[in-house]
């Protein structure tokens, strides 16, 4: 915290770093002042790590013990990312599909334990919008820097996006040590892409080296829907789980869906094995409950198209 909010890196915060950094809109520019020679108990006029400290320990309660486990989830994740790249690079189909089962529940229980913790910044943002709305915009752009922050209130939202191919596995670095429990839940989750990318390209070429996979099309469809801003948040938590359920359908090849730039509209691409296939997932659970929260949240009927791909192409580039 202390690091992120030390913009020039001097070891020490000024009051001018600490009113950018804290300011949530609710607090006045004054009492953001009175808070910091609190904390400033030498009377430097700064504060220094110690101080930071000292104070945020005498009001952490439970979430003490919540902060320290993220730093052993941290480093725990960073060591088993480490072992999911040893295995699946040199591991048999089994190992590989064992270590992608275990990857994707690491992320989707991270995710789930996320979520829960969004759901409560929401509702305490719900309950203080009103009080900020009573108060004067803080100077220096104050509650634009705390908001515009490097963590995205929905992190999962990037997480759903289509993750590059041909490229290697990251690799693990000293410098990963000191990333967020947040940048560690993307890298899950674009690690998991790349594993799904190479799974679909392995079972496509197993398929093609048959004479008759030579002429094998697959059926991509395309749904873009552009959903009502305050039904956003319904609509997400109804997005992630369609794409778990239909990722674990035996005969999509792959799933993936992009949010558009401007935030409210988004395409999803489903690689079905046939057109019946497709047709008999319209019929799924996942599928109904999904279409179910589309009519509540969309604000136009959905655009759907369908189109036939040769496999071959899925395997060009990937040597």
């Amino acid at each position: 915290i202390f690091r992120r909010a030390d913009k020039n890196d001097d070891g020490k915060l000024s009051l001018e770093e600490f009113q950018l950094f804290f300011a949530d809109g609710v607090l006045s520019e004054k009492e953001l002042e009175d808070l910091f020679d609190t904390i400033d108990s030498d009377n430097t006029n700064h504060v220094d790590t110690k101080e930071l400290c000292d104070y945020f320990v005498d009001h952490m309660g439970d979430y003490e013990d919540v902060l320290a486990s993220l730093e052993t989830l941290n480093h725990s994740v960073l060591k088993a990312m480490g072992y999911t790249k040893k295995v699946y690079e040199g591991g048999s189909n089994v190992d590989q599909f064992v270590t992608r089962f275990l990857l994707k529940e690491t992320a989707t229980q991270i995710q789930s334990l996320l979520s829960s913790v969004e759901s409560a910044v929401e509702a305490i943002e719900e309950q203080t919008s009103q009080i900020r709305q009573n108060h004067s915009k803080p100077s220096h752009g104050a509650a634009e820097t705390w908001y515009g922050s490097p963590a995205p209130p929905y992190a999962a939202n990037h997480k759903l996006m289509a993750t590059e191919q041909g490229k290697s596995l990251p690799s693990v670095t000293q410098d990963s040590r000191e990333e967020g429990l947040e940048a560690q839940i993307s890298r899950l989750a674009e690690l998991i892409g790349r594993l799904e990318n190479k799974a679909l390209w392995f079972d496509l070429q197993q398929r093609l080296s048959d004479d008759e996979g030579t002429n094998m099309h697959l059926q991509l469809v395309r749904q873009e829907m552009a959903v009502c801003p305050e039904q956003l948040s319904e609509f997400l938590d109804s997005l992630r789980q369609y794409l778990r359920g239909t990722a674990g359908a035996r005969n999509c090849f792959h799933i993936a869906a992009v949010r558009l730039s401007d935030g409210c509209t988004f395409v999803i691409y489903e690689f079905w094995e046939t057109e019946e296939e497709w047709k008999r997932h319209l019929q799924s659970p996942v599928c109904k409950a999904f279409r179910h929260v589309k009519v509540d949240t969309l604000s136009q009927p959905e655009a759907l198209s369908r189109i036939s791909v040769p496999a071959v192409w899925c395997t060009v580039g990937r040597d």
